[in-house]
């Protein structure tokens, strides 16, 4: 069932592009086009289109008579459907998570591990330059001191200079450091010829790594862990490189009869990196990210400790919010506008004074990292506006802006225009960019369409970087990527969806209710926070709160049961238009909102509809 307080406007066919104009096609039809983006654009920031999750049927539903109705349509709006999933889930344990010996090539990375601890071979991990990609480096350097591995080195790439993955000029260096092992951590599924040069320098490779698989991959690698490949048998699939290097850390624990159990504070790095690198917290990420709280809560790293203080954060009480949006951002920060190598030592550092001084190094480089973002999104929105009247992916040229932050803007760019963007610098290396996209548009399939533009480029449906071949190319690359849009984009797809999970009547909010929600958590991407519609909602009080009035304060009736909420950043739009007796529709999220002790149920606003 989908309700919509507002109807979508009429899906129109495009037509077939034609040269001399951004969207392509027959001028009067574009001309047509253009004046439906424009009414569209003047729309978006003021309807959302509500789609509500299909009911459970009576059939399913009986099958579980013991769950709570509202529990288990949240649960099965999660894809979660056997006794055995709603089981895992409801109550996460350290032992759900599979033996790491399942992955095809475990045994040959642990047999290879254990000849260099015999003959001293000395090891470089080369990691990637965000989060993820630091966590597992220090995850895997910790685990190989561990198990005895005497020298262990790790290279991470310069973002601008080096680009993503693993580069001759860095083998050479790794080579002469005397290396005789690779093992590379969220990268290396696509580095053929790289991999192929590191043999030819001597080296073994091992490739740790999550990104989707490549047509070709590389070969002759000692070992190669990566879930999506077609011949892995490792039954779940959404790892990020992180936990497939936790798994690593499992699997050595175990061969090299370490005591059982220890390995768990390694999840406190699990848990950051799978947050932050928003891989789906279902499955086995649930457990990573639920009891890697629990241990970030209780970190020993010192950098981690200092961090945390830099951002004042109270140990104890960290979530997933602070992780993704407080640890995760910071030690993004250092790859997007200097050298991850600063987020890699405060993860490694035993030394207090080092510690703090990192950390207050990276809060300053995240605050660095906001301006700049702020700065050329400034400069971006001046492009793309009028573009916005007639494009459907909007692009943003600048020079020198940071390769590192354009990915951040271009996202900023798709969150207020709910269009696809394209957001590019000119470097010494030539244009490089980055791109952001909807749900109904798979930008890095559109570039397959537009790949003669350019000579590197990768990423999912939602995200790509890429570089063009040429100053050239640029023009001929928006109009192919316009191209590609016309053709599968729809005027109801520039409405952002709000994806809620049932409708719910007042008189079912329950102190019960709330409870057995927050059991629900850790929320994050593939389990969001339960949304709510109720319909035919009266005003009893509305008023605006804050500095300026920019939220919105209410107390909402239905059935004769009364609820506060508050709306954050609507005060503006909807404090003059709310008054007692009026009827809304509501989506929200239910919370618990405590203040001097003590504690009552609140609704979280999400979107109004005024009857």
């Amino acid at each position: 069932m989908s309700l919509r307080a507002n109807p979508p406007p009429r899906r129109m066919k495009r037509s077939q592009p034609e040269a001399g104009h951004p969207l392509g096609g027959n001028p009067e039809i574009n001309s047509g086009i253009a004046s439906s983006l424009v009414l569209l654009a003047m729309a978006i920031t003021q309807m959302l289109n509500w789609k509500i999750a299909p009911t459970i049927d009576e059939d399913k539903a009986s099958k579980f008579p013991d769950i709570h109705r509202v529990i288990l349509q949240l649960l099965f709006n999660r894809g979660l459907a056997s006794q055995e999933e709603i089981d895992h889930f409801l109550n996460p344990q350290y032992e759900d998570l599979h033996d790491p010996f399942i992955f095809r090539d475990m045994e040959k990375l642990v047999s290879r591990i254990r000849q260099a601890v015999n003959s001293g071979d000395s090891i470089f991990i080369y990691g990637d330059y965000d989060a993820d990609g630091v966590c597992s480096s220090a995850l895997l350097a910790e685990t190989l001191r561990t198990v005895g591995v005497k020298k262990v080195d790790v290279y991470i790439p310069h973002r601008e200079r080096e680009g993503y993955g693993l580069n001759n000029p860095a083998i050479d260096y790794i080579a002469s450091q005397g290396a005789k092992l690779i093992i590379t951590v969220d990268c290396g599924s696509s580095n053929v010829a790289e991999v192929e040069y590191a043999q030819l320098k001597g080296l073994d490779v091992i490739i740790c790594d999550h990104h989707e698989e490549p047509p070709q991959i590389p070969k002759g690698a000692i070992a190669f862990l990566n879930p999506h490949l077609t011949s892995e048998p490792y039954p779940f699939k959404q790892l990020a490189a992180v936990g497939v290097t936790f798994k690593v850390g499992q699997a050595l624990w175990k061969a090299f009869d370490l005591p059982a159990g220890k390995e768990k504070w390694l999840l406190d790095l699990a848990a950051i990196a799978t947050i932050t690198d928003m891989m789906p917290l279902l499955g086995e990420n649930r457990v990573l990210a639920r009891f890697g709280l629990v241990v970030l809560n209780k970190t020993k790293r010192l950098g981690l400790q200092e961090l945390i203080k830099a951002m004042a954060g109270a140990p104890g009480e960290l979530g997933v919010y602070d992780v993704g949006f407080k640890i995760g951002p910071r030690l993004n920060a250092a790859g997007r506008i200097d050298h991850a190598n600063t987020s890699y030592e405060l993860l490694a550092s035993t030394d207090p004074v080092e510690a703090a001084e990192l950390a207050k190094i990276l809060n300053a480089t995240n605050t660095e990292r906001q301006a700049e973002t702020e700065r050329i999104l400034e400069e971006a929105l001046e492009q793309v506006g009028e573009q916005a009247q007639h494009c459907l992916v909007l692009v943003a040229v600048g020079r020198d802006w940071p390769v590192g932050v354009v990915g951040l803007v271009s996202g900023k760019i798709t969150e207020k225009y709910h269009r696809p963007s394209l957001v590019l610098t000119r470097t010494e290396k030539g244009l490089v960019g980055s791109g952001r996209s909807i749900e109904s548009f798979n930008i890095t399939s559109a570039m397959v369409s537009a790949s003669e533009y350019l000579s590197h480029f990768g990423g999912h449906a939602a995200a790509c970087g890429f570089t063009l071949k040429d100053e050239e190319s640029l023009e001929p690359f928006r109009k192919a990527m316009n191209e590609e849009a016309a053709k599968v984009i729809a005027d109801e797809d520039l409405i952002k969806a709000l994806h809620l999970d049932l409708e719910l009547s007042f008189k079912d909010i329950t102190w019960d209710l709330v409870e057995q929600i927050e059991g629900l958590a850790p929320f994050g991407i593939g389990n969001p926070r339960p949304r709510f519609a109720s319909f035919s909602v009266g005003v009893r009080e509305a008023y605006t709160i804050g500095n300026d009035g920019k939220h919105l304060r209410l107390v909402l009736e239905q059935q004769r049961v009364m609820f506060e909420a508050v709306s954050f950043g609507t005060g503006e739009e909807w404090g003059a238009k709310l008054r007692p007796g009026d009827l809304i529709d509501i989506a929200y999220e239910v919370e618990v909102n405590e203040w001097k002790g003590n504690k009552k149920i609140q609704l979280k606003i999400q979107d109004i509809k005024k009857k």
